[in-house]
């Protein structure tokens, strides 16, 4: 075996792996902004005895709460984010290029084996993006967690007073 088709068996397995860490990614978001909406929700729904609380703490934690919890969802659904993901050519444009008499089958291997090579960079930077915007949503969706029970357990300590 040359090591043309090497590095080819190599790139699709790459282009295989790399979907399969998308696909995992994509979970991933779906389970954040899952629990981020349904905590969100939770919030909302109080969100007016809170606003009617005697404490200025309790108000503004309650709207901080919302922002966070806002921006977390926001990340969550950069997550999702699919757009610039590369997959083997579509239409004519691989046969165009690799068509002419002068393109050897060496020179047209070693040409699909870059495209490939290609597009699987491409998905690894804008799975690598995801990442940091999945990183940023967990610690808001925490943060977002933390502030909701600190809010809820300050307006109980308010009431009991």
């Amino acid at each position: 075996m040359n090591k043309i088709l090497i590095a080819k068996d190599a790139a699709e397995k790459a282009m295989a792996a790399e979907a399969r860490r998308t696909e995992s990614l994509l979970r991933v978001a779906g389970k954040f902004a899952a629990g981020i909406v349904v905590v969100l929700g939770f919030q909302l729904l109080d969100m007016k005895t809170l606003l009617e609380s005697p404490s200025p703490w309790v108000k503004d934690s309650s709207c901080i709460s919302i922002a966070i919890l806002s921006l977390a969802l926001f990340f969550a659904f950069r997550g999702f984010r699919l757009s610039g993901y590369a997959d083997y050519p579509r239409g004519l444009q691989l046969w165009e290029t690799l068509k002419p008499e002068t393109v050897s089958e060496a020179a047209a291997e070693e040409a699909l084996v870059q495209v490939l090579l290609k597009a699987r960079e491409q998905n690894a930077r804008l799975n690598d993006a995801k990442i940091r915007a999945l990183y940023w949503c967990g610690w808001l969706f925490f943060a977002g967690i933390l502030l909701v029970a600190g809010t809820q357990l300050l307006d109980g300590f308010v009431d009991w007073t």
